[in-house]
């Protein structure tokens, strides 16, 4: 008998002994609503775009049949109704965050792993991820169960499953603690360990744009800005405006909602300001009291995000010595909701349809999972210790030496440049680009840029209704939700434009020993949009 059955039976033995739930989780999860159905973003027309949830669930997806037989299925027929049902509800959870086209294998691993522990708690589910890890014979299946098992425990805690069971500790930073195991074959969404989904930044990113060209256009006069600034405050709503200023600073930031609660209009200070733009920074208080009285960290913020807090501070009537947001909006549950419905004002209109028609429920991206989000990206740019420190607010590096020592070898990094995973082509469900047209068929504005030092012209339409884009137009224009693709377009000489500027910028770093260049981040992001939109564009030509 193998150690994997001396396991299974085992785990059996002790559930008879102790159920893997508190009576609290089994209330939350026969309280917690399963809905009959969920909507399938990034389907295809060629694809379902609903997933039943009643018995097995079966459907169409990326161009296969999939199914989950939670029926009767190997590793489901033995759950107890409330373990397969929280199973259903952390699968569900996933189908809304990242790709359905996995969603299967992600149900399979958690209800494994389920099956191996002797109680759903935070530690038991750490511990099992340190045994994964600790395993020298540990093969693709284990390291699977250890990104799905992640996943599952992030999803839990968010929701407040663990408060009865576990004292109130921040996850994120039990996890650093965690070692993350390498495979080549695996994909580098889970293998960078991304906190919030890159889509999910960009999207954010977007937004922010948006807004602040839309909010603050650049005006001359002082009679022009008079008279927008009174246009402005006819037609914006405050709360909203408020909202959006709580999210960009904690994305950007990745404050605390107790260190919003400390910021004061006057820590908003314009740095530099001219007419190509201005320069603004943010002085953030310290996240704990230090036994020393320390200055706060003065940390750059962008130019729109600065925009929006300096026209919310003035239409708000607010003085340098007023507090930025008021008191009962920085807690933490006032500012996650905030974050909950800005991240659905810049979502797109399908999911705005569906959230709408209670068909879906947004993912919940809490301003600690932001906070942390920062602190990695921080560490996979190369920054140190103490750099992510300063930003972060902490008065010692214990917390940022872990970000540090959590981040994969700089060939990971350059192995997500190159692009030859090929996790990239399945992953559609990332499509952030509106409808694939013929280019004989668009009437509109039509996209042109240079890009690697030739000139293209043939890519697709642009749908923004203002005149001018906020945007890098061409370059951001791949995962932007006015953007056109045409079915006839030259993706692949866009695509091959790209990997010349990502060579050349990979050259020069190798040659200044550059570990972590600013722009291949950027420049890698573009390219697998564009990968994106010509796998899109194969699917339907193959159709």
């Amino acid at each position: 008998m193998n150690s994997y059955n001396v396991q299974m039976q085992g785990s059996t033995q002790t559930e008879q002994l102790s159920p893997l739930l508190t009576p609290e989780q089994k209330a939350w999860v026969n309280s917690t609503i399963l809905p009959t159905q969920v909507f399938l973003k990034g389907a295809t027309e060629f694809d379902d775009q609903w997933l039943n949830l009643k018995g097995d669930w079966r459907f169409r997806f990326s161009g296969a049949n999939r199914s989950i037989p939670f029926v009767n299925g190997k590793h489901f027929n033995s759950l107890k109704p409330e373990i397969l049902k929280l199973v259903k509800l952390v699968s569900v959870e996933y189908i809304k965050e990242n790709s359905a086209s996995v969603v299967d294998d992600a149900a399979r691993y958690i209800a494994i792993t389920f099956s191996q522990v002797d109680a759903i708690t935070r530690e038991s589910l750490l511990s099992k991820l340190r045994s994964i890890v600790a395993n020298p014979e540990r093969n693709h299946s284990d390291i699977s169960q250890f990104y799905f098992t992640l996943f599952c425990l992030r999803v839990l805690d968010r929701k407040d499953f663990f408060e009865s069971s576990d004292e109130k500790a921040d996850l994120e930073e039990l996890l650093l603690e965690v070692p993350r195991p390498r495979n080549g074959n695996w994909g580098v969404y889970q293998n960078l360990d991304n906190v919030i989904p890159s889509e999910v930044c960009h999207m954010i990113e977007s937004g922010i744009q948006r807004w602040a060209s839309k909010l603050t256009p650049q005006l001359k006069t002082k009679e022009e800005k008079i008279a927008h600034l009174h246009t402005i405050k006819e037609m914006i709503n405050l709360d909203k405006l408020s909202d959006c200023v709580i999210t960009g600073i904690v994305y950007y930031v990745g404050m605390r909602p107790v260190q919003l609660g400390k910021t004061a209009c006057g820590d908003i200070v314009v740095d530099t300001q001219n007419e190509n733009g201005n320069r603004f920074s943010i002085l953030v208080p310290y996240a704990k009291k230090s036994k020393l009285t320390i200055d706060r960290i003065r940390v750059a913020i962008p130019d729109e995000l600065g925009k929006l807090i300096l026209l919310y501070k003035r239409l708000k009537g607010l003085s340098d010595e007023d507090s930025l947001l008021p008191k009962k909006s920085t807690s933490i549950k006032p500012v996650n909701d905030a974050i909950k419905r800005m991240l659905l004002l810049f979502s797109p209109d399908e999911i705005k349809k569906a959230v709408a028609e209670e068909d879906y429920e947004l993912p919940s991206y809490t301003a600690s999972l932001f906070r942390h989000n920062v602190g990695h990206s921080m560490a996979m740019n190369g920054a140190s210790a103490t750099e992510i420190a300063y930003i972060l607010g902490q008065s010692s590096l214990v917390v940022a030496e872990r970000y540090v020592a959590a981040t994969p070898d700089i060939a990971d990094i350059r192995e997500q440049a190159l692009g030859r995973n090929p996790v990239f082509k399945n992953m559609l469900i990332l499509m952030m680009t509106g409808d694939v047209v013929h280019s004989s068929e668009w009437k509109g504005r039509k996209v042109a840029c240079t890009i690697g030092e030739r000139l293209h012209c043939h890519m697709g339409g642009c749908s923004y209704e203002e005149s001018a884009c906020p945007f890098s137009q061409g370059r951001a224009c791949y995962g932007c939700l006015y953007f056109r693709p045409f079915s006839d377009g030259h993706h692949e000489a866009v695509l091959s434009s790209f990997n010349d500027e990502i060579d050349s910028i990979r050259n020069v770093a190798d040659d200044t020993n550059t570990k972590n260049h600013p722009l291949l981040v950027e420049l890698t992001r573009c390219k697998q949009n564009v990968m994106r939109v010509i796998a899109r564009i194969q699917i339907i030509e193959e159709k």
